[in-house]
């Protein structure tokens, strides 16, 4: 084949590269969060109702092919079915959808810590635990994600675990004890029935290397146990050297309860587990996303947002991303308690402010009052 032929031939594959990528980019967006806000709320549909003893007053909400998990009216869950017959039943999860904003930049922020430390989630795989199952979208996304992981679940409520296998359509596997066994390239996804706290004190040391922990009770606020020192401790013992806890909190404007109550627990992270890194959700500030990582004697805990980037877009590359996971970790401040000041949490660019340090979250992750304004007018 001639220069000109080889030339025509990379043109080809350049347009066909870029039509895939735009193809995949429309079919994330229309399951994405912002998709599920703009559906009409007259179309929402109870497919499910019924009190728990954990929970309370547990409601699926239906809005198409979107099912919203919640407790007391408070939203704990949103999952993208596929393969409904019209009546409740029959559906399947779609795991490679991942709707809300604050997961996605979750699993960003796990996968470029995980990955800057030398973990290689995609090839080798790692121990991912999640606490609380919510509508089982971001386990369910990072088993598909990533085959070669042991992705395990602990939730307390076997309601949620019976109603998200059912309503929700995702396919588990429920085991009544965590096992210390490495399940790593099985390729299913296992949900434990217990207490969390209780489960966390029989984990071996060093054997997980994320913890992820999106867990509210009925009212909206993460149990009071889950903010103790003995139970961060049990994570901190549970976590491999360089692992990390990566959790959402609901966030909120400068003196605000949930403000203070973010700056309180990031105060507590930094004690007990180690250095202390914030995450704006850029698309729902009303989130916050912290992750605090394990000291690993003799090296370096602190990567720069360019680090922390770079680290995610591989491994979003690797497995098949539809979205983008560096655009979600390069806001990344890590966070400095003031003591002097009554422990005022600071925030600072991590790493050199260059480029990225001028133009993401110049403010931290302080939720904008415009935003409050916006709420309050709904």
């Amino acid at each position: 084949m001639g220069a000109r032929g080889g030339v025509a031939r990379a043109n080809v594959f350049d347009a066909l590269e870029q039509r895939l990528a735009a193809a995949a980019e429309r079919d994330d967006a229309r399951r994405s969060e912002r998709a599920y806000l703009d559906w009409p709320p007259e179309d929402e549909r109870t497919v499910f109702r019924a009190t728990s003893a954990v929970n309370g007053d547990v409601r699926i909400a239906a809005f198409g092919p979107f099912r919203s998990l919640r407790f007391n009216d408070v939203e704990q869950g949103l999952s993208y079915v596929v393969d409904e017959d019209g009546d409740a039943r029959g559906v399947r999860a779609d795991d490679g959808a991942l709707p809300y904003e604050y997961l996605r930049v979750m699993t960003a922020v796990s996968i470029g810590l995980s990955s800057w430390r030398g973990v290689d989630l995609v090839r080798e795989g790692g121990r991912l635990l999640y606490i609380g199952l919510g509508a089982g979208a971001a386990p369910a996304f990072a088993q598909r994600k990533f085959p070669m992981c042991d992705v395990c679940v602990v939730e307390i409520d076997p309601m949620i675990i019976d109603i998200v296998r059912e309503h929700h359509g995702l396919d588990m596997d429920v085991v009544r004890a965590f096992s210390d066994d490495d399940s790593r390239g099985d390729g299913r996804l296992r949900v434990v029935l217990a207490d969390c706290a209780t489960m966390m004190r029989t984990c071996a040391p060093k054997s997980l290397d994320v913890i992820f922990m999106d867990a509210f009770d009925g009212d909206g606020e993460i149990p009071a146990h889950l903010i103790e020192d003995n139970f961060l401790r049990a994570c901190a013992e549970a976590l491999t050297d360089g692992g990390s806890l990566v959790l959402n909190m609901f966030n909120g404007v400068r003196g605000s309860p949930a403000r203070d109550a973010v700056a309180t627990f990031a105060r507590t992270l930094a004690r007990v587990i180690g250095p202390v890194c914030s995450f704006p959700v850029m698309e729902s500030p009303v989130n916050v996303v912290l992750s605090a990582t394990k000291r690993k004697q003799g090296e370096r805990d602190r990567p720069s947002r360019e680090e922390i980037a770079r680290a995610a877009a591989l491994v979003g590359e690797q497995s098949g991303f539809e979205w983008s996971p560096k655009r979600l970790v390069e806001g990344a401040f890590w966070v400095e308690v003031d003591d002097k000041k009554g422990g005022d949490m600071k925030e600072v660019i991590a790493g050199a402010p260059g480029i990225l340090g001028k133009f993401r979250g110049r403010n931290g992750t302080i939720m904008p009052r415009e935003f409050l304004v916006t709420l309050d007018d709904e």
